[in-house]
């Protein structure tokens, strides 16, 4: 995965065409036998990696960094076994995966000047791991359940929010009907206000 990493901080060029931002390549996977990170944008050395890992004790149970052993073959197989699948992918094609643009105003030499970030926001494990299993339980079992999701600080909850409000506005039971008929967010923070 270090290998990985440093030939897309050093040996690939990111103004080469194919390697631009938003031209080519929605995201790229460093993967070893043990630990998967991913990136949405090569910046030579300044590239910023997010881990893509399940979690030392599985998806959605306590445990520390890193993935569980996998008896039948690599701890990293997960990333071709269940995510690079093609309905998965297509999927994450479809109704995960988007182009964020942020405008900020900042002053520079005593002017206002528009600042715009732009980044491609790709789920990170936990994140598509949780939304799925919620829409999969929703679609069987119909509203009326709670459920707890826990996610560390920076760990990208707003856009788990936001993709799990999307699906299940768009969830629809054996009959073909919504499930719900509208979608309420209450947070208790300004913050998630701002980013949902």
């Amino acid at each position: 995965m270090e290998n990985a990493k440093t030939q897309f901080m050093y040996d690939r060029n990111p103004k080469e065409l194919c390697f631009q931002f938003n031209k080519r390549f929605l995201v790229y996977f460093a993967v070893d036998l043990y630990e998967i990170v991913m990136t949405t944008e090569l910046k030579g050395k300044n590239t910023f990696f997010l881990l893509f890992n399940q979690g030392s004790n599985g998806p959605g149970n306590v445990g520390g960094a890193g993935n569980p052993e996998n008896k039948e073959g690599y701890a990293t197989s997960y990333l071709w076994e269940s995510v690079l699948t093609k309905d998965v992918f297509m999927d994450i094609l479809q109704r995960y995966i988007h182009l964020s643009v942020e405008e900020t105003k900042i002053v520079k030499e005593g002017k206002e000047v528009k600042k715009v970030c732009k980044k491609i926001i790709f789920p990170r494990y936990h994140q598509l791991d949780v939304v799925t299993k919620i829409l999969a339980d929703v679609k069987v079992n119909g509203s009326g359940d709670n459920y707890l999701i826990q996610h560390s600080a920076g760990s990208g909850k707003s856009n788990s929010i936001a993709w799990l409000a999307y699906g299940l506005s768009s969830i629809h039971n054996k009959d073909n009907e919504n499930i719900f008929t509208s979608i309420i967010v209450v947070t208790d923070r300004r913050v998630l206000d701002s980013q949902l």
